[in-house]
């Protein structure tokens, strides 16, 4: 039987991380959110650009007198320094929600894990309704599994 992770979080725990998650929200809750479309619609930097970025920033800077007038280089700063602010904390936050992907996969699987060999061990004792609630998802899984693994011809009689 799987077994990969043993991990229980305590009531206190789980109000602790509730309200870091709570604190978190309301820090970001003023920051943009948007669709895959509209995603797709704005200029896409290319990775390690961070630094072309802040060179032409500075260029920008000294050679004011030939760019547009229209041109302001505080918001561009401004958005670099927001870059520079956010990234580290990104990244450790991507960190934290890869654990707790993982978490979850884990104890997911090794609860379906567990509670397959319960199901095969009823089905292999005849218990009535062992499928009576499937999902129409478990139902293909559980197709596929069953042609994958065929059940032993049952013994004729002479």
């Amino acid at each position: 039987m799987q077994n990969e992770i043993n991990k229980t979080y305590t009531p206190q725990q789980l109000a602790e991380f509730d309200t870091l998650l709570t604190g978190l929200e309301a820090l970001t809750a003023d920051l943009a959110v948007f669709t895959q479309e509209e995603k797709a619609a704005l200029v896409k930097t290319p990775d390690n650009a961070t630094d072309w970025m802040n060179g032409m920033l500075l260029r920008a800077r000294q050679n004011m007198g030939i760019l547009s007038r229209a041109f302001d280089p505080e918001p561009v700063a401004q958005d670099l320094r927001l870059d520079q602010d956010v990234t580290p904390r990104l990244m450790r936050l991507q960190r934290v929600v890869d654990r707790m992907q993982t978490t979850q996969f884990l104890a997911r699987s090794d609860a379906f894990s567990a509670l397959l060999g319960v199901r095969r061990s009823l089905k292999d004792a005849h218990v009535a309704g062992v499928d009576d609630d499937l999902s129409d998802g478990l139902k293909r899984f559980f197709s596929r599994t069953s042609r994958a693994t065929p059940a032993p011809a049952p013994a004729v009689a002479n």
